[in-house]
């Protein structure tokens, strides 16, 4: 019999569930599951805001499929974290976010850092648990895990009272832990809905479909490459599915979005929509599909399958099951002609935007940025995204090698700034072994611009390249095709900051470039240092993305 603390029994259920890191800013509230986590192996990465800590836990969800976790300190700590946990929450990520809470002797007493967190992340998190008795800490942690993954993904808020965290009074050998909290049953379609399906893909001449982030958090990239490859259908990921069937796969055409050209065609000249693990929104509009479209959708969430949409067939079940039934009852086909008017589409829209590509313009052009960016991603490449127009461009165009190898603002529609900088931090510990490259817009760099000393600390090499036209660009192209010639924009612009001297300052490497030729000898350097750094672009205000 051994007499531990609260965190060492939360460090216990964190090794059962194979975390890694955690994520954070040390505080007194917490500082004891902090400390079991590092004696344990499972590495603490200290950040320096606790909404960057939120971003690196969901990042290394995207990354791994897996949860991540974060936590903050009562009160600010915790606090910060929201708009974090909020994204998550948006993006249908795994998360589990531990804050600190004072003492059940001191609640409602003015006690320091003492608020109602519970209050405020009920309804930004998919479930929320405050501890009652210490004893019971891995009970509730694993009920949060379990939770966090299963069915519809999400974050779990956890709070614990620092008594309870804090006391050296629970027997290590009287507390019960569970052999484990998942359930790897995986609910599958009936064979009456296998067969109906099949039939539907079968007598289809023009099919594709549209792959979202419940395939990849059911780890289903295997089944739906063999259900396309089978069945001969062009495939669109989208969200945390970019990847899933990578884009230089022969029958991957694009992102899953009405926002790009070659989707928006194929989805009103489709036969067969097969929609597996997404929902509709801001990037995939419902208008989008044709009135009367032949829709074939899959989730895990029965209330999903009419979401915005009507369909001729819903099959509620996991993307990895479903997809694994459908590719043993379909017949092989292929589609030759509707792939090849696929492709040439893509083609002729590359065609279209070559010209600026290799633009000589300065200020630069953001295409023969993003242009440069794309001949450097390879198949050991992880592609990281934030900003507005930024964004934007490098959606459309910037490829995803993998599962996990994309990782993008625009993975759902809450869309906060400064997810850049701590998901490219959570991909690179998740991918050590792979090269990094983070594309992000001036303003949005600027959320995340100090955890380059978190990068320095923890030896994590990103390399950033920064689309800096000096402006909240997005907003100020949106608000110029409302306003008159020469009307004046509020708070808008931004200085020509020499954004690279953030990396000189603390020991990493950096770049400023202002002249197109320069741009890929740049990135390579910057690629080719043994430390982060930051590739600062200047480039061309007036062109805003267009499509």
């Amino acid at each position: 019999m051994a007499l531990v603390n609260g965190g060492k029994l939360i460090e216990g259920v964190f090794s059962k569930e194979g975390v890694k890191y955690v994520f954070g800013i040390p505080g007194g509230h917490i500082y004891p599951m902090i400390e079991a986590c590092e004696e344990a192996g499972i590495k603490f990465i200290g950040v320096r805001n606790e909404m960057n800590a939120a971003f690196m836990a969901e990042g290394w969800a995207f990354a791994t499929g897996k949860p991540g976790v974060c936590t903050g300190t009562a009160g600010p700590g915790a606090t910060n974290m929201l708009t974090g946990v909020a994204n998550a929450y948006c993006n249908q990520a795994p998360m589990i976010a531990v804050g600190g809470k004072a003492r059940v002797c001191e609640y409602e007493s003015n006690q320091l850092q003492d608020f109602d967190t519970m209050g405020v992340f009920k309804g930004a998190s998919k479930k929320t648990y405050q501890i009652p008795d210490g004893n019971r800490i891995p009970e509730y942690f694993g009920r949060a895990f379990a939770e966090a993954r299963r069915n519809t993904p999400g974050p779990v808020y956890m709070e614990v009272p620092r008594d309870k965290m804090e006391a050296c009074a629970y027997d290590d050998e009287a507390v019960r832990v569970q052999d484990t909290w998942q359930c790897e049953t995986r609910p599958a379609a009936s064979e009456a809905d296998v067969a109906k399906a099949a039939a539907m893909i079968d007598a289809a001449k023009r099919p594709m479909a549209i792959v979202g982030s419940g395939a990849f958090w059911s780890g289903a990239a295997a089944e739906v490459t063999a259900l396309i490859e089978k069945a001969g259908i062009p495939v669109f990921t989208r969200n945390a599915a970019r990847g899933l069937v990578p884009d230089y796969h022969p029958l991957a055409m694009c992102i899953g979005s009405d926002k790009h050209p070659v989707c928006a065609a194929a989805l009103q000249n489709a036969d067969l929509i097969i929609v597996i693990g997404t929902r509709t929104g801001y990037t995939l509009s419902r208008e989008a599909f044709p009135a009367g479209a032949n829709i074939l959708r899959v989730d895990i969430n029965g209330a999903a399958i009419t979401d915005q949409l009507d369909v001729r067939l819903g099959i509620v079940g996991d993307a990895k099951a479903v997809a694994a039934q459908l590719t043993a009852a379909v017949k092989p086909a292929d589609h030759k002609e509707w792939v090849a008017m696929l492709v040439e589409s893509r083609d002729s829209m590359a065609q279209f935007l070559g010209q600026a590509f290799v633009s000589p313009q300065t200020p630069i052009h953001p295409l023969r940025l993003v242009a440069e960016i794309r001949k450097r991603v390879d198949k050991d490449t992880v592609v990281v995204i934030d900003g507005g127009d930024t964004a934007s461009w490098g959606n459309l165009l910037l490829p995803a090698m993998g599962p996990g190898q994309l990782l993008t603002i625009a993975t759902g529609s809450f869309g906060p700034l400064g997810v850049g900088v701590p998901y490219a931090m959570a991909a690179k510990l998740a991918h050590p072994g792979k090269k990094v490259i983070l594309l992000t817009g001036d303003g949005a760099f600027g959320y995340g611009a100090m955890e380059y000393d978190t990068m320095m600390r923890y030896g994590i090499k990103v390399t950033t390249v920064i689309l800096n036209d000096s402006c909240w660009g997005m907003i100020k192209n949106s608000e110029a095709k409302r306003a008159g010639e020469d009307k004046e924009f509020v708070g808008l612009y931004l200085r020509d900051t020499h954004y690279e001297k953030v990396a000189e300052a603390v020991g990493a490497y950096g770049e400023y470039v202002d002249k197109p030729e320069d741009i890929g000898p740049a990135i390579d350097r910057a690629l080719a240092q043994d430390k982060p750094s930051i590739v600062n672009v200047m480039t061309d205000v007036k062109i805003g993305f267009a499509f």
